[in-house]
């Protein structure tokens, strides 16, 4: 664009008054499209923040992959799978796991569990469950505790606090199941000792997960030796479990049934980017409507201006020139708004992350996580941008069809 038409467009975004500074309807219009991109910012980054932390809470709990018996059945000697799971592309390491449903019962209090049964060093290649224990550790499952040398336990933060259990205290395992006897099924209890307490801040887990050794576990679920209920497979990035996922399935068959993290909690996570698709959309909004005082603004200044562009076009200015006047008006405003509420935005995130704290006993987390990444960088700046050049083509298409004869006549 030629420099005179950045010139005219400068000099009417200026003060009529004091042309040094910028016109009152231009600084309402810039700070409209600031605080629509800083909140845009803000927003996306916090929830994005919020996706981060809930996947990484649940992945340190349970692995990238699950790989169990679509039939329902326990896994026999899984070993040879399991050696050929690791030669796969992708996977770094893979470690069994029993699965099956208890209950807890500790002076007189009563609570239904999950048992996983565990090996612990395998576990620490697979998930980072050991970075949770807040007590105890996960090698406690292999030695035996206490004057009457019982197996160790390990128990969610809840759910030791449910049963006003402490580590060294004794738990009794019951199983739902029962054993068979001369008088019916009766049921069949185990006495354990807590050995430790995790907390992974996901309630879900918390609340009902007890750890076994996988061999307590095979023992009390009645599992066939060397039988499991499944293995967990951890891979060299999160996002390629649901390939890697496929490529198992395929060279792997039935019965076999692979499930990435993502597979597992489709849901939850499908929720989340749906709410994140809608609060885009819907704060775009924000800067929609700051986009009008951009549509009254250079609208103002057309009428204002009719005698100037009634001028320029009788000296020769072609109608493309006056659309791009009001055009780089535009484009100017919807710009510096970006450049300003980009950092806006930042320091609202800065200060959501740093000052502002969130009640422990409510949310996973004790402060507000906040992630910005490139990606909603662009997106906030191009949604910006792009609504506030919507913005300028009614004005600079008015301003291009402005007839000067009668513009002139009437001055």
């Amino acid at each position: 664009m030629a420099r005179f038409e950045w010139t005219v467009a400068l000099r009417y975004l200026k003060s009529q008054r004091k042309q040094s500074g910028l016109s009152f309807q231009t600084f309402i219009s810039i700070s409209g499209v600031t605080v629509g991109v800083a909140a845009l910012m803000a927003t996306l980054a916090v929830m994005t923040g919020f996706q981060h932390k809930l996947r990484s809470k649940i992945l340190g709990i349970n692995s990238h992959i699950i790989l169990t018996d679509g039939r329902g059945v326990p896994m026999a000697h899984p070993e040879m799978i399991q050696e050929q799971i690791s030669k796969t592309k992708g996977v770094v390491a893979v470690s069994p796991f029993i699965l099956g449903q208890a209950m807890l019962s500790s002076d007189g209090t009563v609570s239904g569990t999950v048992i996983r049964g565990i090996d612990p060093e395998g576990e620490k290649k697979v998930t980072s469950l050991s970075r949770y224990m807040i007590s105890g550790h996960l090698r406690d499952l292999l030695t035996t505790n206490g004057k009457a040398k019982l197996p160790g336990i390990i128990l969610g933060k809840d759910l030791a606090d449910h049963l006003n259990l402490t580590p060294g205290d004794p738990v009794d395992v019951i199983s739902p199941t029962g054993t068979p006897s001369a008088f019916g099924m009766i049921p069949k209890i185990r006495h354990f000792v807590l050995v430790g307490i995790f907390k992974s801040g996901l309630y879900e887990y918390d609340n009902t997960l007890a750890l076994l050794s996988i061999d307590e576990a095979r023992g009390f679920l009645a599992i066939p030796p060397g039988d499991v209920s499944g293995l967990e497979i951890r891979v060299n990035k999160i996002m390629n479990a649901s390939p890697i996922a496929k490529t198992l399935s395929k060279s792997l068959g039935f019965p076999y049934w692979p499930r990435s993290w993502l597979q597992m909690n489709k849901n939850l996570f499908s929720a989340l980017l749906l709410e994140k698709t809608v609060m885009f959309i819907i704060l775009v909004l924000i800067v929609l409507v700051a986009s009008f005082n951009i549509v009254s603004t250079l609208t103002m200044t057309v009428m204002d201006k009719g005698k100037e562009i009634a001028i320029m076009k009788a000296m020769g200015a072609t109608q493309r020139q006056i659309m791009h006047i009001f055009m780089i008006d535009g484009l100017m405003i919807g710009g510096v708004g970006t450049l300003v509420g980009l950092p806006l935005g930042y320091l609202i995130c800065f200060f959501l992350e740093h000052f502002y704290r969130l009640p422990n006993d409510v949310y996973f987390v004790s402060h507000i996580p906040v992630i910005i990444r490139m990606s909603d960088i662009l997106s906030v700046s191009v949604a910006a941008i792009g609504v506030s050049f919507a913005a300028t083509l009614y004005p600079s298409i008015r301003a291009s069809r402005l007839d000067p004869i009668q513009a002139i006549r009437y001055e």
